[in-house]
């Protein structure tokens, strides 16, 4: 039981990572396990809704079952329905592209997005999606963070893969962030993760006073300019001052 359990799981896991979605045989052979396995689990997924198979080449998605699960989860996190109101707020005043983040082991997760529709510019973000610490606003704000905990952490966490030509990949690099994000209470990110975009970012608290959350303030680089990064910097970490608040941290 437990083994159909855990094939299912890696399943799922291989159908996330491909949008166009793979076939039993393809399935069968990154699992290592018969096609007859590999077709009873895809069966299974199928008749719960967890995946959908393409009429046209057979191969098998991931199905809807996980966007209305997606919903339920993000109901019942505390923090998405607590930040959502000043996330709407920060996004209308900014004019820009808004992301609440969570730091999960060396990436962070975006949580919840809020946009303009009548400002809107095309960047590579979505609920659920990962992202690199060392080279997004939220996670450099996280490298601070964890770096008063621990001078190792650049051994726990990679900053070697680089996105574009302006991506930090040394600890020099990264320390120097580091030290500048101590004295301004904010992160920056200049096109070091998606070309021609500028990111701003800022910390959340809970009650104990710990940063798991960050929110962000996304823009393309030619109206994100220095002027208007210092007015969404005061925008921003009003907002997350009042999340804070909403969530015990005095």
């Amino acid at each position: 039981m437990l083994q159909s359990i855990d094939r299912a799981m890696r399943v799922l896991d291989l159908l996330k990572d491909h949008h166009f979605g793979l076939g039993v045989t393809e399935l069968s052979y990154r699992l290592g396990v018969a096609k007859s396995t590999v077709h009873r689990i895809v069966s299974s997924l199928e008749a719960h809704g967890y995946v959908k198979q393409e009429p046209g080449n057979g191969n098998y998605r991931l199905g809807l079952k996980f966007l209305e699960m997606q919903q339920y989860v993000l109901k019942q996190m505390e923090i998405t329905s607590i930040a959502r109101p000043f996330l709407d707020e920060l996004s209308r005043e900014a004019n820009e592209i808004v992301h609440l983040v969570e730091q999960q082991d060396y990436e962070v997760v975006y949580l919840d997005k809020v946009e303009q529709h009548s400002n809107t510019i095309r960047i590579y973000s979505r609920v659920g999606r990962r992202a690199p610490m060392h080279c997004t606003g939220v996670g450099k704000y996280c490298y601070h963070t964890l770096a008063r905990q621990s001078s190792n952490i650049f051994s726990k966490y990679p900053i070697d893969q680089k996105y574009t030509d302006y991506t930090v990949t040394t600890e020099k690099e990264i320390k120097h962030a580091i030290t500048r994000i101590k004295g301004a209470g904010y992160s920056i990110d200049n096109e070091e993760h998606e070309r021609g975009i500028r990111c701003v970012a800022a910390p959340v608290y809970n009650h104990v006073g710990e940063v798991n959350y960050g929110v962000s303030v996304t823009g393309p680089l030619d109206r994100m300019d220095d002027n208007k990064v210092k007015h969404v910097v005061e925008l921003l970490t009003n907002s997350c001052h009042q999340i804070s608040k909403e969530l015990g941290h005095h």
